[in-house]
């Protein structure tokens, strides 16, 4: 989340005369995150105003339905509000627009045991949602062919055993999925950090930011959220904080005999995904030009828990 589109208290007021809402007494820019435009709205209540900078009309009605599936199914999400007339994908300056109900809660920074077997128990529920949802489909953008090639540009960004470390790893995830592993597949949220939770308590109020969803591995979506939510400053995992995130979500859906013996490879190949996307957002920086990020989480971060999980730990 973040404001590259502003926008003034009269187009605001036009936007939300679409709504069988209050009139909107107060916004605000939500400075986090790179992607979109991000805006808390006051009207009776509080709403998040969503407006795609990336994706275009081509893309953001997967995101809208995928959303409404997932609520449907009781998974904890937001649903985007319907207009008078029933639609929940809108324009706003020329742009894709959303609104949603702004979710009571937080995001647990710091989370605690009780709070990992939450996330953990509703990412299964949502991958059970989503295997039955086999017409859902979105190519993902940032798998093999994204860090293959893009491994040159990032580069400079690297100290000698970085490149190393990387090009082993690009290297050893190809073969990986060379053998073309048989894992359940469907939906998968893609980006589930901390950062896209919100906690009442110890409870969960809501998944967000579903942007990076598309169709992929599973177990992978589980390795993405481990390697965030369980990985000490070192970069090793909390085998304590895994054994409440992970035992919570195959009490709901366990994994199956292909998935645990992949589990090394999938989790290493998680951290190559993170790592890779904050070398390239590096990159980008810059490179400059409009599409800079403004903002570029430190990389080094997922080269330690890379290294990490190399070393079985």
């Amino acid at each position: 989340m973040s404001v590259y589109t502003q926008i003034t208290q009269q187009e605001l007021a036009d936007f939300m005369s679409r709504f069988d809402l209050p009139p909107a007494t107060h916004f605000e820019g939500v400075e986090a995150g790179v992607e979109n435009t991000t805006y808390f709205v006051t009207a009776g209540r509080e709403w998040v105003l969503q407006i795609f900078e990336e994706q275009g009309f081509d893309e953001v009605p997967f995101f809208v339905e995928l959303n409404k599936r997932l609520g449907d199914a009781s998974v904890p999400v937001a649903i985007p509000v319907p207009d008078h007339e029933g639609q929940r994908l809108h324009t706003f300056k020329e742009k894709p627009a959303v609104l949603f109900p702004k979710l009571v809660g937080k995001a647990p920074m710091a989370p605690n045991h009780r709070q990992r077997a939450a996330l953990g128990t509703a990412l299964a529920q949502m991958h059970l949602a989503c295997a039955n949802m086999p017409e859902m489909q979105r190519d993902n953008h940032r798998w093999d062919s994204w860090w293959e090639g893009n491994e040159a540009r990032v580069q400079p960004f690297l100290s000698t055993e970085g490149k190393s470390l990387l090009g082993t790893q690009i290297a050893d995830t190809r073969a990986w999925l060379d053998s073309n592993p048989a894992l359940p597949s469907g939906i998968i949220h893609g980006d589930l950090f901390r950062d896209n939770s919100l906690f009442d308590g110890d409870e969960i109020a809501g998944i967000i930011d579903f942007y990076n969803a598309c169709t992929g591995y599973f177990v992978f979506d589980l390795a993405v959220t481990l390697n965030d939510w369980c990985s000490n400053p070192d970069g090793t995992l909390d085998m304590e904080a895994v054994s409440a995130m992970r035992g919570a979500y195959e009490a709901v859906r366990p994994l199956n005999e292909e998935e645990q013996s992949n589990w090394d490879r999938v989790i290493q190949t998680a951290a190559l995904r993170f790592w890779m996307l904050r070398l390239v957002a590096l990159a980008r920086r810059a490179e400059g030009g409009p599409g800079a990020p403004p903002h570029v989480k430190d990389p080094g971060a997922f080269e330690q828990i890379l290294k990490a999980r190399r070393a079985g730990l």
